[in-house]
């Protein structure tokens, strides 16, 4: 009786899918840490010592301080072009506990985990839950949302574009809260996340101390 050939084919294929996978795999790490070794950063300081950050030097800055003052919400925004037609934006903000928007961190939960109808998902709009989560030795909370927005909200055009949010909500034991948030149109979320991620980082709050427990 002859014995059976040995399938060499299948052999070679497997090879060929694990080399595939391998080298798929070790370009994300490559892109992932080029996106962080691509940025230089400098250390930004609000005004009156709010918070601290390092940010990104190619991105632009938009400060409203005039708004800032009105309101009592100490907020830049970094802004930079995508491959698509919404910008990526992060946004470091403080609300102060006499802040004329939200009453405390778990109104501003409340308010950005659902629509204004209550719904967490729908054709347009998808939140997630809200998690528990530690960031720089404090309590925090992240959430994470997709909409569909409208590319030119005050025309009659229905042109829309899928953005992806990442939120990071710290309360303050003073009273007031701090969030992070992070904007991009979803197909290039992950690019520069660990840019965001970066600024998380290095975050640090104003003298009073962020929530332990």
């Amino acid at each position: 009786m002859n014995k059976p050939e040995k399938n060499f084919m299948g052999h070679s294929i497997k090879k060929v899918l694990v080399g595939a996978i391998s080298f798929i795999a070790a370009v994300f790490i490559i892109s992932t840490g080029e996106a962080l070794a691509a940025e230089q950063y400098y250390n930004y300081v609000m005004d009156q010592g709010y918070f601290s950050c390092e940010i990104p030097i190619d991105w632009d800055l938009v400060r409203e301080k005039e708004k800032d003052e009105e309101y009592n919400i100490y907020e830049i925004r970094l802004i930079k072009s995508s491959g698509g037609k919404t910008p990526l934006s992060i946004y470091v903000s403080y609300y102060a506990k006499d802040n004329e928007d939200f009453s405390d961190y778990k109104s501003f939960l409340k308010r950005n985990s659902k629509n204004v109808a209550g719904e967490t998902e729908n054709s347009r709009e998808k939140y997630g839950p809200v998690k528990k989560i530690q960031l720089n030795g404090g309590k925090g909370f992240e959430l994470e949302r997709e909409r569909l927005v409208y590319l030119s909200p005050k025309s009659k055009s229905d042109a829309s574009e899928a953005i992806k949010e990442l939120l990071y909500v710290l309360p303050l034991a003073a009273g007031g809260f701090y969030v992070l948030h992070y904007t991009a149109p979803r197909e290039y979320f992950e690019d520069l996340l660990p840019v965001f991620k970066k600024v998380a980082e290095s975050f640090m709050p104003q003298q009073s101390a962020l929530l332990r427990k």
